[in-house]
This record gives structure tokens, C-alpha cells and sequence, in this order.
């Protein structure tokens, strides 16, 4: 992979400095976005190290899009690499496949596994990350979570395993955000900490079932609407832009596409019924 940003490797004195400042700069709001990453796209593995001759942690974010990796290239202070290369889809196209990559190891890993393990939702990757960490993690609990932090998590959770829509018809537009997951029990877990927190009005459904290697494996969506008649989710929208932890142009846009247009509408008066 080529070197886009390149940082310098970790020394015992720059990881001090590095925790110190870190420690004091990121919040709680910062480790629920990453929680929602790590929960779809991020992952934890153990990789040889050929030097010291023993199993490191390593934590690995690898995106189609630059934006979120190279934040967390910035934030975490280590290098972003780049790849092309030409892929064929099951239909049989053609196409260059961009991947972008950040990943930590060794004391950062470590630290970067500890802070954000209590936030992830999703209890298989929780786990995975304790065993790792040879460690227990407890999750934080749901009646702990606060308003900004379950918005900042749900934010990266659509950017990572959702898609945004707007469906215009009739003089009117319908906003539809959806999350996939092969978990129902993760998308369950996420619409009753959405209703508790932010009286976010949701649901889920199986939407389609495939054959593996393994057996069915079922598919699930989780579904956030919102419509000029029906408002209950757009303080949840407008909370998105208003944070701006989104990180993807082509979603963020499309949010404030909808928030802009339904801003423009005025509700229909309610005429008594006379007799």
C-alpha cells in the first residue's frame, strides 16, 4: 500500500507524551463515534510480531472513502496508506476498488481497544475485543448513555453500515435512513436505546436470507424515517448536522437536503369539523 501521511514509529517516550495528551483532549463523544465505526467497519486482531517474537493487538479501519480513515490517521496519529486494484463484481463489471487504511498496534492498539470497547453495542465484537485484551470489557450501561453520545454513535453507524435515501413524490420528500446488520439482536438493542434517549421512532425487519458455506444467513434492517406529516425523527437529523460528526459528503448532504426542504414546509391547519 502507498504512503499517504506518513508518522513517525512508536518509541516508549512518544506513546507517554502521546496518552497524556490524548487522554486529556478526546471525550466520551469521541469514543461513542469510534464505538459506531469499530461496530461496523473497524476490527481487532492479533497479529506475530517478527521482532519481539509474541501476538500484538491490532486495530485496522479500512474504508472505500478517505474521509473517516484519515480522521482517525489524524487523531491517533498514525500513517494512511492507499491501494487500487481492478475487482470484478458477481455480475461480472470491471472495476478499480480504492481502499483506504489506518491501523494501530502494540501500546496504541492496546489504549485505543480500553476506551472504546465500553461503547460498542454490538456484544460479538465486545467480547472478541476483551479476549484480546485478555480482559473482561464491560459495556456501558444503556441508562448511562447520554443524548450526545448515542447521536454521535449512530451517526458513524449510518456513515458505516447504512444508506440515506430521499424519495420525492408528489410535492413531497420522504427521508429514509437504514442499518444493515445480520443481527437482530443488535438492531434491537439499537432502536430501544434510539426511543430511550432520543425518542427516535425506528423498526427492523429480515429483508432477505442467502446461502453460505455455513448455512442461511439471514439479513436485517434497521429503519429511521422521517416526512413532512410525520416530524418525530427530525431533531435527530437536525442533531447530525448540528454535531458535524458526519464524515461522508455524499450522506451528509442528503441529510441536510431533507432538513433544509422540510425547514421550507408549514403544517396544514386543522379545520374543525361544522355541523
Amino acid at each position: 500500500m502507498t504512503v499517504i501521511i506518513k508518522y513517525p514509529k512508536q518509541t516508549k517516550k512518544t506513546n507517554k507524551e502521546f496518552f497524556k495528551r490524548k487522554n486529556r483532549e478526546l471525550t466520551n463523544l469521541d469514543w461513542a463515534k469510534w464505538a459506531g465505526w469499530f461496530d461496523t467497519d473497524g476490527c481487532f486482531t492479533r497479529q506475530w510480531n517478527k521482532q519481539r517474537k509474541c501476538y500484538q493487538l491490532f486495530v485496522d479501519l479500512r474504508l472505500h472513502d478517505r474521509a473517516p480513515v484519515e480522521l482517525f490517521s489524524d487523531m491517533f496519529e498514525t500513517s494512511l496508506r492507499y491501494s487500487e486494484g481492478n475487482t470484478i463484481t458477481p455480475n461480472g463489471q470491471h472495476y478499480v476498488a480504492k481502499v483506504f487504511r489506518a491501523a494501530l498496534s502494540g501500546p496504541k492498539a492496546v489504549w485505543f481497544t480500553e476506551n472504546v470497547s465500553p461503547y460498542l453495542i454490538k456484544e460479538a465484537k465486545r467480547e472478541y475485543a476483551g479476549a484480546l485484551l485478555e480482559d473482561t470489557v464491560r459495556s456501558k450501561d444503556f441508562n448511562t448513555w447520554t443524548k450526545d453520545e448515542v447521536t454521535h454513535y449512530l451517526a458513524t453507524v449510518i456513515e458505516g453500515d447504512g444508506s440515506i435515501q430521499i424519495k420525492n413524490s408528489k410535492n413531497t420528500k420522504h427521508f429514509k435512513a437504514a442499518i444493515v446488520s445480520k443481527s437482530p439482536q443488535y438492531l434491537a438493542n439499537l432502536v430501544s436505546i434510539a426511543a430511550s434517549k432520543l425518542n427516535i421512532k425506528s423498526r427492523f425487519t429480515k429483508i432477505k436470507s442467502y446461502q453460505t458455506k455455513n448455512g442461511i444467513t439471514d439479513m436485517y434492517a434497521l429503519y429511521i424515517l422521517c416526512s413532512r406529516k410525520d416530524r418525530t425523527n427530525l431533531d435527530f437529523l437536525k442533531n447530525l448536522l448540528k454535531y458535524k460528526v458526519m464524515t461522508l459528503d455524499r450522506k451528509k448532504e442528503k441529510v441536510q437536503e431533507f432538513v433544509t426542504w422540510v425547514n421550507t414546509q408549514t403544517e396544514k391547519p386543522i379545520l374543525e369539523n361544522r355541523v
